[in-house]
C-alpha cells in the first residue's frame, strides 16, 4: 500500500463554513487535499461564529490548530507594519500562538508539503524555527489566489488622500512580499489566466500556475426552491457587506443606475445580500425598494427569488464566486467586465456584460420585462457552468502542480 504523504495546508482563514470568495476556494482546495493526503491544517479565525463550526474540520484533516483574530488589536498592531516595509495584511494574519502551534507539529512529524493559502501565511514558514532544517526537506507551495498587490494599487488609484497613500504603501510593500514568495516557494498557483500573466508583467512566470474555481452545481441548483415570497420583480447582489469593492459597487449601482430601472419599473425590489453590512450599506435600506438582509442561513433562497442578479463591482481580482453561483442557479446575470475577468462565459448569451451606467439600467430593465429571454439566459448560464466548473476537474491540476 503506498504510503500517504503529509500536508501542512495553512490558510489566512479558517476554511469552514465556505461562506465568502476565499473561504469557498479554501475549503473545496481542503477537501481535494484530503482525499488524496494526510492533511494537517493550520488556520486564523476572523469571525467568531465561525467557532462553532470547527467540528467540520475533523472530517478532513488530521489535526488542526488555530487562534482567533482581535480585530481592534490586531487593527492596531498592523498599522506598524509600515514602519518595516512590511504589508498590513501580515501581522494582522500572524499569531505567535499559531506559530508555536506549526513549529511543534514539524519538530514531531515530517512534513512532505507545505501548501500555504493567500500570501499572508508564508509568514508562518518564513518566521519557523524550522525554516532551516525540517521545512527545508518539504515541497512548498503558494496558493496566491489573486495578485492582491495590484487590487491595493487600484484602490489607490480611486479613493482620496490618506486612504490613497496607505493603500499605495500596501501595493509596494505587498508587491515586494509576493515577488520574495515567487523566489522562495517551490510552485505558485493563481486563480485566473489573467492573475497568471499579471503576475507574469513582473518578470515571475515560470513557477505560476492558474487552477481555476468551481462551482458545487448540485448545491446552487435552478431545482432549489426558495421559502421567500415576493409579490415585486427582485433584482439582488450578494456578498460580504463590509468589503470596500462590494460597498463602492452597491453604491455606484444606487446613486447611478436603480433610480432608472425604479423609473421604469416602480415596483422594483433591491436586495442587498450579505453578511456585516457597513454603515453606508445599512443607510441605504431607509430608500424606497431597498433591502438590506444582513446575515443570512441560506443565500440560495435569495438567489432562487430573483429574477436578475447584479454585480455591479468596479475593483475586481480573480473569479467572482458570486457570478458563479448565479449562473448555477440558472439566473440571469449583469456585471461589469470587471467582475466577469477570469470567466469562460460567453457575453450576450450566458451573461450580460455593461460597463456604462445607462447600459446597465437597459439590460436589467430589458430582462424583467422580456421573461423567455432572461430564462433562456439563465438556462445558458446553468450550462456553462456544468461545462466548466467543476471542482474537481479544476482542482485536478493540483496534482500535478504538487508533483513536479
Amino acid at each position: 500500500m503506498k504510503h500517504k504523504k503529509n500536508v501542512l495546508f495553512i490558510c489566512h482563514r479558517v476554511p469552514y463554513p465556505p461562506n465568502k470568495g476565499d473561504k469557498i476556494r479554501s475549503y473545496n482546495i481542503l477537501k481535494f487535499l484530503s482525499e488524496r493526503y494526510n492533511v494537517y491544517l493550520a488556520f486564523m479565525v476572523d469571525d467568531k461564529r465561525d467557532l462553532d463550526g470547527l467540528h467540520n474540520l475533523e472530517h478532513f484533516a488530521k489535526e488542526y490548530f488555530y487562534d482567533v483574530i482581535n480585530p481592534r488589536w490586531k487593527k492596531l498592531v498592523s498599522i506598524t507594519a509600515f514602519a518595516s516595509s512590511q504589508p498590513i495584511s501580515v501581522p494582522y494574519f500572524y499569531s505567535r500562538l499559531l506559530q508555536n502551534s506549526i513549529d511543534k507539529l514539524l519538530a514531531k512529524q515530517t512534513i512532505d508539503i507545505v501548501f500555504c493559502f493567500s500570501s499572508p501565511t508564508a509568514e508562518y514558514v518564513f518566521r519557523s524555527k524550522h525554516y532551516h532544517g525540517n521545512l527545508r526537506t518539504a515541497k512548498w507551495i503558494m496558493d496566491l489566489v489573486d495578485v492582491d498587490s495590484y487590487k491595493w494599487k487600484q484602490y489607490s488609484e480611486v479613493s482620496n488622500f490618506p486612504m490613497n497613500w496607505i493603500y499605495s504603501l500596501e501595493a509596494k510593500y505587498l508587491l515586494n512580499y509576493e515577488k520574495r514568495i515567487a523566489s522562495e516557494f517551490k510552485q505558485l498557483v493563481l486563480a485566473t489566466e489573467a492573475e497568471k500573466t499579471l503576475f507574469g508583467s513582473y518578470g515571475l512566470i515560470d513557477n505560476v500556475h492558474a487552477v481555476g474555481n468551481g462551482v458545487d452545481f448540485n448545491f446552487f441548483s435552478p431545482l432549489y426552491q426558495t421559502s421567500i415570497v415576493t409579490n415585486t420583480p427582485v433584482i439582488i447582489f450578494t456578498g460580504v457587506m463590509d468589503y470596500r469593492a462590494n460597498i463602492d459597487g452597491v453604491k455606484w449601482f444606487v446613486d447611478s443606475i436603480f433610480p432608472e430601472i425604479q423609473n421604469r419599473i416602480p415596483e422594483i425590489t433591491f436586495y442587498i445580500v450579505g453578511k456585516q453590512p457597513s454603515a453606508e450599506i445599512r443607510a441605504l435600506a431607509s430608500q424606497k425598494g431597498i433591502v438590506v438582509t444582513g446575515f443570512v442561513e441560506d443565500v440560495r433562497d435569495y438567489y432562487a427569488a430573483a429574477d436578475v442578479c447584479l454585480v455591479p463591482l468596479q475593483i475586481a481580482r480573480g473569479i467572482q464566486n458570486k457570478v458563479l453561483e448565479a449562473m448555477a442557479m440558472g439566473k440571469a446575470v449583469v456585471c461589469t467586465p470587471q467582475a466577469l475577468e477570469g470567466i469562460s462565459a460567453i457575453p450576450g448569451s450566458d451573461v450580460l456584460i455593461e460597463e456604462n451606467e445607462n447600459a446597465f439600467a437597459d439590460s436589467v430593465i430589458k430582462l424583467l420585462l422580456d421573461k423567455p429571454y432572461r430564462l433562456e439566459m439563465g438556462k445558458s448560464a446553468r450550462r456553462c457552468i456544468e461545462d466548466h466548473y467543476s471542482w474537481e476537474t479544476n482542482l485536478n491540476k493540483l496534482e500535478t502542480i504538487i508533483n513536479i
